[in-house]
């Protein structure tokens, strides 16, 4: 009796030259492509509905919280900068009270 392995592997060894040939073909990559590009725009329909139904009920949805996220991001980026200016000013400030008392 031959065990599961080998009967996976058989059938295997005759599918794998038909599936290698098929994901190979055009045809293949134009209709991944174009599943690709349905599956998108269906994502984005959903996602605009359902945003709209949110805001129906003054909830944020996803496309807000990314917006907000961004901002919060430059604005934690602004903050660092300004806080390393500052850093930097009041650093010569101390040396130029440094260099007016030592004179």
């Amino acid at each position: 009796m031959r065990s599961l392995r080998s009967v996976y592997d058989a059938i295997e060894k005759q599918l794998t030259p038909h599936v290698e040939s098929t994901v190979r073909s055009d045809e293949f990559r134009t209709a991944a492509a174009l599943a690709n590009r349905v599956r998108r725009e269906v994502g984005t329909r959903i996602e605009d509905l359902g945003a709209g139904v949110l805001h129906l009920v003054n909830l944020p949805a996803g496309s807000d919280i990314r917006k907000l996220r961004r901002q919060i991001g430059e604005l934690d980026f602004n903050v660092r900068q300004l806080r390393l200016e500052l850093e930097a000013e009041l650093a010569r400030t101390r040396q130029e009270i440094r260099d007016g008392a030592d004179s």
